[in-house]
C-alpha cells in the first residue's frame, strides 16, 4: 500500500527511523523465530539490528488493537499484508471501476469488516489507492491495445491535424475514422519538422505505415 509507519528511536542517532510495513512484518517473523530459540528481547534487537525500544513500541502496539491477537498476527504478517493489499486492490476494482459505487463505500467496508485496524480507510488514503488503480488500469489498457496493433495487418489511415493554444502550444493529431486522439503533445513550433518528428512517436509500434495527412485550417 506504500504506507509507512514512524517510531522514534530512543537511544538511536537517527531518531526519526522509517520502517516500510512489509520490512516490519519481516523483522517481526525473525523476531518471533528468535524468541522461539529462546534469545531475549534484548539479543533479538542485536541481531536483527533493531533498537529494543522499537521492538517494544511494535509489540505494544500490537497489544493495542482491539482484535482477536491471531488477526493482529496474521495481518502484520507478509502473507497477511499480501493479502490486505490484493483485497484493497480488489475492492477499488469492483466497486468503483466496474460497478457504480464510489471510494466512500470502500471506506465504510473497510470500517465496518473491522479492516480499518490494519489499513488507512480514510477518503484521502483511499483516494490515493484508487488514483494507482485508475493508472493501471489506463497502462493495461494502453499496452493490450498497442499488441493489439501490433498483430493488425498493415494500413494506411487519413490523420487531421490541428493546433490548440490553450495554455500553450499543443498539436493534436486524430485519426479521422475513427476519431481516435494519435497525438495530444505540447511543442515549441509547427513547422513541418515537429509535426514529423511528434507524429512518428505516436505512431511508433503501430501497424500504419502512411499517414495522409488533411491539415485542419
Amino acid at each position: 500500500m506504500g504506507t509507512v509507519i514512524q517510531y522514534q528511536q530512543r537511544g538511536n542517532e537517527d531518531r526519526h527511523q522509517r520502517w516500510d510495513r512489509i520490512e516490519r512484518a519481516e523483522l517481526g517473523e525473525r523476531y518471533g523465530n528468535l524468541q522461539a530459540q529462546g534469545l531475549s528481547q534484548r539479543q533479538a534487537a542485536q541481531v536483527l539490528d533493531v533498537p529494543r525500544s522499537t521492538l517494544q513500541a511494535w509489540r505494544a502496539y500490537h497489544e493495542r488493537l482491539d482484535e482477536s491477537p491471531v488477526v493482529v498476527a496474521f495481518f502484520h504478517s507478509v502473507a497477511g499484508l499480501a493479502f490486505l493489499h490484493r483485497l484493497v486492490l480488489a475492492l477499488h476494482l469492483v466497486y468503483t471501476e466496474v460497478g457504480a459505487c464510489g471510494i466512500r463505500l470502500v471506506c465504510l467496508f473497510l470500517r465496518l469488516t473491522g479492516l480499518n485496524r490494519f489499513v488507512g480507510a480514510s477518503y484521502g488514503t483511499q483516494q490515493q489507492i484508487n488514483r494507482r488503480v485508475e493508472e493501471a488500469i489506463v497502462a493495461y489498457r494502453h499496452e493490450e491495445s498497442m499488441r493489439l496493433a501490433r498483430e493488425m495487418p498493415a494500413k494506411d489511415i487519413t490523420v487531421a491535424q490541428d493546433e490548440t493554444f490553450t495554455g500553450g502550444l499543443c498539436l493534436v493529431g486524430i485519426e479521422a475514422g475513427s476519431n481516435y486522439i494519435l497525438l495530444e503533445q505540447a511543442a515549441q513550433a509547427r513547422d513541418h519538422d515537429t509535426w514529423q518528428e511528434l507524429m512518428a512517436q505516436a505512431l511508433e509500434g503501430s501497424p500504419f505505415n502512411m499517414v495522409i495527412v488533411v491539415q485542419l485550417i
